[in-house]
């Protein structure tokens, strides 16, 4: 973040006033660095703190990345929909329906919320683990049982697929 705020306000420092912003601006956008850096280059035209409050409307305001990079990296929304369109059709249903859940979740909540209409209960975990490898979904493997979770900017834009299918 530091890096990029910097090449486009030269004036920009981290600092004591800014650092814990600075660190809950990345940790809200899930470490993921092309957000990171579209983030970083709204310094231009915004004060952190601006930023960091705005961080609710991701997709609007995480726009503008460089001229020359592929479409698909040019805003944050841009990068979900490339993504989204490399799933098939069960895992895009299967993503949708796992935004409902703001935190982690277990295979068995997965089940009992995502099956049906079309979903197979015992297909769900094939699909989490589809989800997982093209990196839509985490998975935690280090307690007595396994959770899974969808990264918050990630799950954003599924709610929003979600709402848009009509099965919110």
């Amino acid at each position: 973040f530091v890096d990029r705020a910097s090449l486009v306000d030269q004036s920009f420092r981290l600092g004591d006033d800014n650092a814990s912003i600075v660190a809950d601006i990345c940790r809200r956008l899930d470490g993921i660095p092309l957000a990171i850096e579209l983030a970083a280059a709204r310094v231009k035209v915004m004060s952190i703190s601006t930023l960091a409050q705005r961080l609710n409307e991701r997709f609007e305001i995480l726009t503008g990345g460089s001229r020359t990079a592929l479409p698909r990296q040019k805003t944050l929304s841009a990068l979900f929909d490339w993504s989204y369109d490399l799933l098939t059709p069960d895992e895009r249903v299967m993503f949708n329906r796992v935004a409902i859940f703001a935190g982690s979740f277990t295979l068995e909540a997965a089940a009992a919320v995502c099956a049906g209409d079309g979903i197979k209960a015992s297909d769900v975990l094939d699909l989490i683990a589809s989800l997982a490898d093209k990196s839509l979904a985490v998975v935690d493997t280090s307690g007595e049982r396994e959770r899974y979770r969808v990264l918050e900017s990630t799950r954003q834009y599924a709610l929003a697929k979600l709402t848009a299918s009509g099965e919110r």
